[in-house]
């Protein structure tokens, strides 16, 4: 036999062991019931808020492209991504996008007739946001917005909103 094998069975017999091993499997049984239920609820997140290679800025996920494109190219490629060439909504973002703006990416604001409008059909305030240039789709410059032709080659930036 085994040396240890009675004082096991001892202790298996004794009523104060049983009753603490039977209170330990419901404690665990308990915690794996409500982990799941949590889990189901979505109240824990395995999800982090932007794409891989996505950068986060307030309630937003940015994508700045490295190869240059046209700009119709830039926003199909953002479609697929579930997203938009980025919607400036404030001065703060505007400046954010201008720090990461060394290649002049394009955005989602383009000239139909005499007016810029969002891609997203937000309005457009050229107050706060002046254009220069005389074309038709807009990029980032490190201090400005600049409108040229949509066919010139350049990287674009996606926004979306971060998930939560």
């Amino acid at each position: 036999g085994y040396a240890g094998s009675t004082s096991w069975k001892a202790a298996l017999e004794d009523t104060t062991t049983r009753l603490l091993l039977g209170a330990i499997a419901v404690l665990l049984f308990a915690i794996l019931v409500v982990m799941s239920i949590l889990a189901s609820k979505g109240c824990i997140k395995c999800e982090a808020p932007c794409p891989e290679d996505w950068l986060l800025y307030g309630r937003k996920c940015y994508f700045f492209s490295e190869e240059p494109r046209d700009w119709n190219t830039g926003r199909q490629h953002c479609h697929t991504h579930d997203a938009a060439l980025a919607v400036i909504q404030s001065e703060k973002e505007l400046e954010f996008l201008f720090k990461f703006t060394r290649r002049e990416p394009w955005i989602g604001l383009r000239r139909v007739g005499d007016e810029f409008h969002w891609v997203n059909g937000d309005p457009f305030d050229p107050d706060t946001f002046p254009v220069s240039g005389p074309g038709e789709c807009v990029f980032v410059e490190p201090t400005r917005l600049v409108s040229t032709e949509c066919l010139m080659t350049r990287p674009w930036v996606c926004s979306k909103t971060a998930y939560t």
